[in-house]
């Protein structure tokens, strides 16, 4: 990223340029993570205010989306869901660069379901299934307000690391258990060693 910003309606400050065709998206009560949303999928929502539950375009189609995200997204996106859902129930890992995504929830492993494989796509990206819904750009000024130096590093390709401004992010949202930050480091650290293999 070349560190340019564009402007938001109603804010001052000027948020951080996204790579072409990205957009801010979340899932409820979660935090916002850029990525692109393929044209033939349709999110049922927008996230307009991240402490309220999204309106649905259709109160019957609470589906998964596909988000496509460079790399270092990918990692911030397990670092916060594997401890928010606990490792036992929800894991990201790495081998190279082929991501797995265990979900040993009721419709996972428990079952003898394999994990998600999930290779980079031709652009390198890969693509996260879940329940993504764009998160209106007001909405994301207001994040940007709460956590202007947490949206920049999303905008860039920075292999996650623990830093603070990063871990205050991932923990600030509606249902974030008491439990979330220390996870996060843990996420964090086993991350480093995925990567070290």
């Amino acid at each position: 990223m070349d560190g340019t910003r564009a402007a938001v309606p109603g804010y001052a400050a000027a948020l951080p340029v996204l790579p072409e065709g990205e957009v801010w998206v979340a899932m409820p009560y979660k935090p916002a993570f850029p990525g692109i949303i393929p044209g033939d999928e349709t999110p049922p929502g927008v996230i307009e205010d991240q402490t309220r539950f999204p309106a649905l375009h259709n109160l019957n189609n609470d589906v998964e989306v596909g988000l496509r995200c460079r790399p270092a997204v990918a990692r911030w996106i397990g670092i916060h869901l594997e401890p928010f859902y606990s490792n036992a129930e929800y894991r990201f890992t790495w081998r190279g660069d082929i991501l797995e995504i265990h979900d040993g929830g009721p419709w996972g492993e428990a079952d003898g379901s394999p994990p998600r494989v999930i290779r980079p796509g031709d652009d390198g990206r890969y693509e996260i299934r879940d329940l993504w819904y764009p998160v209106a750009p007001v909405a994301v000024g207001e994040l940007y307000q709460r956590h202007p130096d947490a949206l920049v590093t999303l905008a860039r390709d920075d292999t996650p690391a623990p830093v603070p401004h990063m871990v205050a992010y991932l923990t600030d949202h509606p249902g974030a258990p008491s439990s979330l930050r220390r996870g996060i480091e843990t996420a964090l650290a086993k991350l480093a060693t995925d990567l070290d293999r």
